[in-house]
């Protein structure tokens, strides 16, 4: 099973049974870059495989999340909205962690951080492959990826 089917199945499960919203994952192999006003969940790996895994939304989207992943309503950009996506980026990571053939493998996850606003990036420095996958829910798309530091038989996936 390649990264991005990994991706895929960890992202489902998890707001099948943690966020209680529909999700799909589009085939979308060319992703834009988001446009306004966005909060990125980061997460790194560190082990035998190294890297990042990393969660891109729109803010709008981050709140709807947030909103049906407490069971609050709120409106804006707030503290609950980033522990929400930290928490999010933890789950997803460790989903992708035990969705990896290589289960008794060493990899350590790191404490997320997450980042807010415009214009920005998130890349692995030095060589790394990069998957990513697009979703759509109701509030809009996200992006879920993972950057891997090129190292052999595991980056080729």
């Amino acid at each position: 099973m390649g990264f991005r089917s990994i991706i895929g199945q960890a992202v489902q499960e998890i707001f099948s049974s943690m966020v209680f919203l529909d999700i799909e994952a589009l085939d979308e192999k060319q992703i834009v870059p988001i446009d306004g006003s966005m909060v990125s969940g980061m997460i790194g790996l560190a082990g035998d495989l190294q890297g990042s895994v990393l969660i891109h939304l729109p803010e709008k989207v981050a709140i709807a999340i947030t909103n049906a992943f407490l069971g609050i309503e709120i409106d804006r950009l707030d503290e609950d909205v980033k522990d929400a996506v930290g928490e999010l980026t933890n789950m997803v990571a460790g989903g992708i962690k035990f969705l990896l053939p290589e289960k008794s493998q060493e990899i350590e996850l790191a404490i997320p951080s997450v980042v807010c606003g415009q214009g920005y990036s998130c890349e692995a420095t030095g060589r790394f492959t990069r998957t990513a996958v697009l979703f759509e829910l109701a509030s809009g798309r996200f992006v879920v990826e993972i950057q891997i530091k090129d190292s052999g038989s595991l980056s080729s996936r």
